[in-house]
This record gives C-alpha cells, structure tokens and sequence, in this order.
C-alpha cells in the first residue's frame, strides 16, 4: 500500500512538475488580441517592461524588454495615451489556477507599427 502511495505522489509531482515548467507558446496561432488605450509603462520583474491599458484589470508584460531594446522612458512618450493593440499568450499554469493578472505580452501594436513581436 505504501509503494502505491508513493508511486502516485511522484507521478502527480512529475505532472505538475511538467505543468509548470514548460515554455509558453508564443506563436500567433496561441495570442489572444485586446485593444485600448496605454495608461502606464512600468518595470516589472527582471527588466520586464509592463503595459496596462485604461478599464483593463490586467497588465500585459514584455520579458526583459529592457535588456532587448526598450528604454523606459521611451516607451512611456511612445506608448501612453495611444491605442495599442496587444496580443498575449493563452496560458494556463497550476500556480495560478484563475488566471495571471500579468499576462506575457507576444505582438505589440502601437503608432501603425509593429514595436514588438515574437511571431516568427
């Protein structure tokens, strides 16, 4: 009874383990699209550059957008007060089960330009 126990403790670990650690799929076929107005650009994280739109709970994030091209304050005169069309990984992780609150951005939109996109 105890080996049983403890074989279906390690397959359950194994399986969150797996759950947690695999890559997020950033293709264009996996991205949600949202639009709407910047209301702030911030460092999140390490230097990731987060992007909150006005009447939207959530923040979208750009992982370590500082460290690959984005000045911060650059973005802030580019990015607040414009539409921004954002599209975002669809994600699911057992850490948080009801959803992230900080999504990880895939293709940013603003100006008629592309500034960001990790489609290939």
């Amino acid at each position: 009874m105890k080996k049983i126990i403890l074989y279906t403790s390690l397959t359950v670990l194994a399986i969150l383990l797996v759950l947690i650690l695999r890559p997020i799929d950033t293709s264009a076929e996996n991205s949600v699209k949202t639009t709407g107005i910047v209301q702030s650009v911030s460092q999140g994280g390490d230097k990731d550059l987060v992007i909150t739109l006005k009447n939207d709970s959530l923040s979208y994030y750009i992982n370590r957008g500082l460290e690959n091209g984005f000045s911060l304050e650059k973005a802030r005169n580019d990015l607040i007060g414009k539409k921004a069309i954002i599209f975002y990984a669809k994600y699911w992780t057992p850490l948080a089960p009801k959803g992230n609150t900080c999504i990880h951005l895939t293709h940013l939109v603003a100006n008629d330009s592309v500034l960001y996109s990790e489609w290939k």
